[in-house]
């Protein structure tokens, strides 16, 4: 039985149309989670980029992923985000966009992850898709504490989801379908990786820990009604029936004026226990502060983070005690 416990942060954004100021807050959030003591940081999705409309998001786009890495210069900009890992409480951090228009999101976050000496899980970028100009992936990067990345995911559900007076959001539109599950070894434990719409799905999450997935990673910029209905809910049910560790970076506040997000971003334990809550629309949750001088922007203060220790020993202990996942290998149905 494992005993190894590892402390992680979780970010919580709200990202913009604003690249620069996106990968700042991100730098920053890794410095408090180097304070707090954590071996790995967990970024939401869009983390790097949330655009005004679709075509905007096409020019935007990081280039397709490249598993042989970059060499990563010591520019101005890398500069600026050294800066922040190291002083991110500093509120005068910032940078001319003028000086580099379009910066890679990921290899902002390889520079993070190697400047912090923090694993990364950069849960969404989007990537171009090789040989089609008009779409891109969907892509949660895993990256090493030494500036690699070590693994990527695709996001394989699309969210095309129309709520009358409430969500219209066509994914697809610009989105191409991931089509392979994906684990990833790293300091704490064994990840399985999703993206947002991806939590609906729970086979995807069973057949994954079939796989020996320990830590089941769902990173999201879910919006206000979906969120206020569905978030928790979904997050808890996700740890309960795998018997993982859930862990759900989120994006909060308003983006643009046709987007906002719920926030929430969170912990949930193998037994389906809330660690931790960075808060949002339903509140401060267990850590986060109230915006009272900006609160038409967010609902509460961003950037942020939370921490808590991952015990791998506590999954072993609860699939003792209730295997069901033996249970769920020697089912048999009939129709």
């Amino acid at each position: 039985m494992s005993s190894a416990v590892t402390r992680i942060a979780v970010g919580q954004l709200r990202s913009t149309n604003n690249k620069h100021k996106n990968l700042i807050d991100v730098a920053k959030c890794a410095g408090w989670a180097k304070s707090s003591g954590a071996s790995m940081i967990f970024l939401p999705e869009c983390l790097g980029f949330m655009g005004d409309n679709a075509t905007h998001t096409l020019q935007q786009a990081d280039p397709e992923i490249d598993l042989n890495g970059q060499n990563i210069p010591m520019d101005p900009f890398h500069q600026t985000l050294l800066d922040a890992i190291n002083s991110p409480d500093d509120t005068t951090i910032s940078f001319d966009t003028k000086i580099k228009d379009n910066p890679s999101i990921v290899q902002g976050l390889q520079f993070i992850a190697r400047e912090s000496g923090l694993w990364v899980s950069g849960g969404g970028v989007h990537t171009r898709v090789p040989n089609q100009s008009d779409k891109i992936f969907n892509t949660h990067v895993i990256i090493d504490d030494k500036g690699h990345l070590k693994a990527h995911y695709h996001k394989i559900h699309l969210f095309d989801v129309s709520i009358p007076n409430k969500v219209n959001l066509q994914e697809s539109k610009t989105t191409s379908p991931g089509t392979k599950l994906v684990l990833c070894d790293s300091p704490i434990g064994k990840l399985g990786l999703s993206i947002c719409y991806d939590m609906r799905f729970s086979e995807m999450y069973v057949d994954m820990v079939k796989k020996g997935a320990q830590v089941l990673l769902a990173p999201s910029a879910f919006t206000v009604p979906t969120g206020k209905a569905h978030w928790h809910a979904l997050l808890r049910a996700r740890s309960i029936e795998s018997q993982c560790y859930v862990i759900a970076a989120a994006q909060v506040g308003r983006h643009n004026e046709r987007r906002e997000s719920y926030g929430h971003s969170l912990v949930y334990d193998p037994w389906g226990e809330l660690l931790v809550d960075a808060g949002g629309y339903d509140g401060a949750g267990t850590g986060g502060n109230i915006a009272e001088s900006d609160e038409y922007q967010s609902p509460v203060v961003c950037p942020s983070i939370v921490a808590c220790d991952i015990d791998l020993g506590k999954i072993d202990s609860t699939r003792l005690s209730m295997p069901i996942n033996q249970h769920r290998m020697n089912s048999k149905y009939s129709l």
